[in-house]
């Protein structure tokens, strides 16, 4: 009788355990920003709402993500830069995701290429995978809120540097509660795989590359 019950017990563990794993879903991009026809100038699409013009200003998409830009800031600020890490602050400040309060946002460089945003998330969880296109290759970041403050979970580019150059991104998808960036080898049928599966008990992405 006491095994039928411990069995009985292990069993309901191991379902609930099934029923609160993350099982993330990757929806179509909601939006992108790419840049403008005009010199600081951004092109904005798929935007619920936009205060300003597309030159400074909010632009809100999916209802939650605040996406503040100011190309202006570029335009006058930068000359004046002394150093790299002066122009990094600028940078920084020029364009960034996030909530409505621009101090609870993140940095991310949206004035080279094409950057789209895909909503990411399962039951208890929401994200955006912000996917940035340029010319020397692609970046993928994922954003979200961590303990009700806007954080970058993670950004491709700090693996890039452990994948072979003639590997390129050739596609992105959700499984189960991993997000997995494909790169295949130039003309060739080898691929390799960056696997960022999140860690529940650290409420945070870990990462793997598989090879």
């Amino acid at each position: 009788m006491l095994k039928k019950i411990f069995s009985a017990v292990i069993c309901l563990l191991i379902m609930s355990a099934q029923a609160s794993a993350m099982n993330l879903t990757l929806y179509e991009s909601v939006g992108s920003i790419s840049l403008g026809s005009r010199q600081f100038e951004l092109k904005i699409e798929g935007y619920t709402q936009l205060d300003g013009n597309f030159s400074k200003g909010v632009a809100i998409f999916n209802e939650d993500l605040y996406f503040h830009f100011d190309a202006t800031l570029l335009r006058d600020k930068m000359p004046q830069a002394k150093s790299f890490a002066e122009e990094q602050k600028i940078f920084d400040a020029a364009s960034r995701f996030g909530g409505e309060n621009f101090a609870n946002t993140v940095p991310v460089f949206v004035f080279e290429g094409m950057t789209k945003i895909y909503p990411l998330s399962d039951a208890n969880n929401k994200f955006y995978l912000l996917a940035t296109e340029t010319g020397g290759g692609g970046s993928f970041k994922v954003i979200g809120e961590h303990n009700g403050k806007w954080v970058q979970y993670f950004d491709t580019l700090d693996m890039r540097k452990q994948i072979p150059r003639e590997f390129y991104i050739d596609d992105f998808y959700a499984e189960g509660d991993t997000i997995i960036f494909v790169y295949k080898q130039w003309q060739q049928e080898n691929y390799c795989k960056l696997c960022y599966t999140w860690d529940a008990a650290n409420q945070w992405f870990g990462v793997e590359l598989q090879r």
